[in-house]
């Protein structure tokens, strides 16, 4: 099917879709959207994963086993950055996933500094003294923004454990024939 431009008609591709904080179209399933000060939000088939803030910029998921496995979102399977109007990330992000599973993620400021001055990410570190983040500076996400990350979760997670309660809707239309 094709819509005219402009129409402002979406176009699903099912329930597996999400769109990420840049706006783009990316395969979902188990994502946690974590948000400046550490609150974070799960989809239902992330339910059960927690976020906590350890400091400026630091944060630790747990109750994963890493990013997804199956890798649709890239290498590590699944991070995707706040970027500004030119496509330039906002931030760095330094992760590692731990031996139990969780991962741990540093924040820090991307100056951007290969852009023309005015183009820069000049992000206000204190209003009182107008200083800005230097390069690689520890930070929050900026305000307004999220990473979203996409995760492997555990055969015993709550999503898992219900798909294992729920009827299978193929057995459940099909007759026996003899």
């Amino acid at each position: 099917m094709r819509f005219p431009r402009g129409t402002g008609h979406v176009l699903s591709l099912g329930a597996n879709c999400w769109r990420d904080n840049n706006g783009f179209i990316k395969q979902s399933s188990p994502i946690i959207e974590l948000y400046p000060e550490g609150q974070f939000e799960t989809n239902d088939e992330s339910e059960g994963a927690t976020v906590t803030k350890l400091g400026l910029g630091h944060y630790k998921l747990s109750g994963i086993l890493g990013y997804n496995a199956d890798g649709a979102w890239g290498v590590h399977g699944g991070i995707s950055v706040p970027r500004d109007v030119n496509g330039n990330e906002l931030v760095y992000v330094d992760d590692k996933v731990l031996p139990d599973g969780a991962i741990e993620i540093r924040v820090t400021h991307r100056q951007n500094a290969h852009m023309p001055a005015r183009l820069q990410n000049r992000r206000i570190k204190s209003q009182d003294e107008q200083t800005h983040y230097t390069d690689d500076e520890a930070c929050d996400l900026p305000a307004g923004t999220r990473l979203d990350v996409r995760v492997q979760m555990p055969e015993d997670s709550i999503w898992n454990q219900k798909q294992v309660l729920a009827p299978d809707p193929q057995q459940e239309h099909s007759a026996t024939y003899e």
